[in-house]
């Protein structure tokens, strides 16, 4: 199962940035009386993953109705908010790996915070599967760690990459991202927002399909990632896009390194 977000990230991230650089409001969703009923946690070597489920209805509109309050959790906290009239919770909280989750209740909508020890974790991103009946929000460790590798998320793809003195790195945008923005950088193990080395790219040379769903042909990126460190040091080599809605993670591709001086 692939654990990278499948909320849309062409039309609909754009149409909101717009929204909010316009300081409208986002509407909230109508959709009757949904309730949270419970919270549960699971994990692996790239994430924490926290799902809150729900009845009484089912999540729609996931554009506006729910978006990421805090979307830097390597403070220690991270925060994602489902809005709907009516809304209500009656789910407990849920500890795990030194990872707390509750869900707590607001006029017109939920939050649900996310705790952690700070420098543990660097992003986090949420989607809601298609039986619509419970939200899944990611956190994703700030690790070096072998089995956190992903050579590809369909949305990004790592062609080729090397570590040592003068790191590289190349790769393929597999879907339109907002402006063709694509980050690389190198983070260490438990760095939380924390970098190395951090160089945006813009992808360039992508060709559209007719209907502009898609790319025919993808678009490329890729450079140096430059870095002055006085000793050897393992470090992530990592390529991701953020959501120009909230901030929230979109695509992550990642991959250890050795870096030398």
């Amino acid at each position: 199962m692939r654990s990278a977000p499948s909320r849309p990230r062409r039309l609909a991230p754009l149409l909101a940035g717009a929204a909010l650089a316009a300081g409208l409001a986002l509407p909230t969703a109508a959709v009757g009386a949904l309730r949270a009923t419970d919270v549960t946690l699971s994990g692996n070597a790239s994430v924490a993953r926290a799902v809150v489920a729900v009845d009484g209805g089912t999540l729609s509109g996931l554009e506006r109705q729910v978006d990421a309050l805090d979307p830097s959790p390597a403070d220690g906290r991270a925060v994602v908010r489902i809005n709907a009239a009516g809304i209500r919770t009656t789910a407990g909280e849920a500890t795990r790996d030194g990872v707390r989750v509750r869900v707590r209740g607001r006029p017109g909508n939920l939050v649900v915070l996310l705790d952690a020890a700070p420098g543990r974790f660097k992003f986090v991103s949420y989607r809601v599967p298609g039986s619509r009946d419970r939200l899944v929000i990611d956190l994703w460790r700030a690790t070096t760690a072998r089995a956190a590798q992903r050579l590809d998320d369909g949305c990004l793809r790592l062609v080729s990459w090397r570590g040592g003195a003068a790191p590289r790195v190349r790769g393929l945008e597999l879907e339109p991202l907002f402006e063709h923005t694509v980050v690389t950088s190198l983070r260490a193990e438990g760095a939380g927002g924390s970098t190395i080395s951090l160089r945006p790219r813009t992808a360039v040379g992508g060709v559209f399909l007719p209907d502009f769903s898609g790319y025919r042909t993808p678009g490329r990126w890729g450079g140096p990632l430059p870095h002055s460190l006085p000793a050897e040091q393992r470090a992530m080599l990592e390529a991701w896009s953020t959501s120009a809605k909230d901030g929230s993670l979109d695509c992550l591709v990642q991959v250890p390194v050795v870096l030398t001086p």
